[in-house]
């Protein structure tokens, strides 16, 4: 009975998660310009870096020989994924501060919708699309520009995007904690964007850092996300060399999620006890 019991609740939310994801892929669709041009703008962004890596390749080539050798595909990787952290860090936070502007947050709140559940339906959209925009950055630079991807290793790519996903999803949870108490203003946004694009092999390897700045990358999801894909889409590498950035990035999900969850059902709480949950 109490397996039945958890079998019901486990596919209604589902089924509430399922329709979250609906209800925004109706209305960005309705929108067919602005969905066209989020898509269209890809084109340029990636014409930009192709020609920049003409310019900047041949002088980072060695540290660049881990990944292949080349600078185009390194560095289109790291835009792609890239996007996956802005999402991760504003998604949240932006969410629940229309939810508050437009007066739904509070009623959304009062339905049986379970938290972790209201916070995934929020942002599935936004995930989901941007997981398209990865696949579109690589056929793009496939197609036009003649980047050869290790296509055949796509599923493994496809779990560390789920990994990824896990470990960005907490610190954008984390994010949205501070705007519940503070409205405006959310360090945690600021700081981790400004640190991944630094120090997390964005725009050119972690190994031309000091040593120092090293050590502070190895603990950034980010820095593990991109040399996890790298690897894996660009090299022929075997997957054994894979396990300490999977094991990072399972620790911040398995640890990051249950934590940022508790700040922000702490911050919910305080919110509603304040009555200050519809304020903004």
């Amino acid at each position: 009975m109490d397996l039945n019991h958890q079998s019901s609740i486990i596919n209604r939310q589902s089924s509430i998660l399922w329709a979250f994801l609906r209800r925004d892929i109706i209305n960005e669709i309705s929108y067919k310009l602005s969905f066209f041009l989020q898509l269209l703008g890809i084109f340029p962004v990636v014409l930009m870096f192709f020609f920049l890596s003409r310019l900047v390749g041949s002088t980072i080539s060695g540290p660049l020989q881990p990944y292949g050798g080349s600078y185009f595909p390194f560095v289109l990787i790291g835009i792609a994924v890239q996007n996956y952290l802005t999402v991760s860090l504003s998604r949240f936070s932006g969410s629940l501060r229309e939810s508050q502007l437009s007066g739904t947050l509070e009623a959304v709140l009062a339905t049986p919708v379970r938290l972790p559940f209201f916070l995934m339906g929020s942002t599935a959209y936004s995930f989901v699309f941007n997981a398209l925009r990865i696949f579109i950055y690589l056929a793009v630079g496939s197609l036009l520009f003649d980047v050869h991807f290790n296509w055949a290793r796509l599923p493994a790519a496809f779990g560390i995007i789920c990994l990824t996903i896990a470990a960005f999803s907490s610190l954008g949870i984390f994010s949205a904690s501070f705007i519940m108490v503070f409205k405006r203003g959310d360090p945690v946004n600021w700081g981790f964007s400004v640190i991944s694009w630094l120090l997390g092999g964005v725009y050119y390897p972690v190994s031309i850092l000091p040593l120092w700045l090293q050590k502070v990358a190895s603990i950034i999801p980010m820095t593990h996300s991109l040399e996890a894909l790298r690897l894996i889409l660009l090299t022929e590498e075997g997957f054994g060399c894979l396990w300490d950035n999977v094991l990072i990035l399972g620790l911040w999900g398995a640890i990051g999620l249950p934590v940022s969850l508790f700040c922000f059902r702490y911050t919910l709480n305080r919110a509603k006890m304040q009555g200050a949950l519809g304020h903004y």
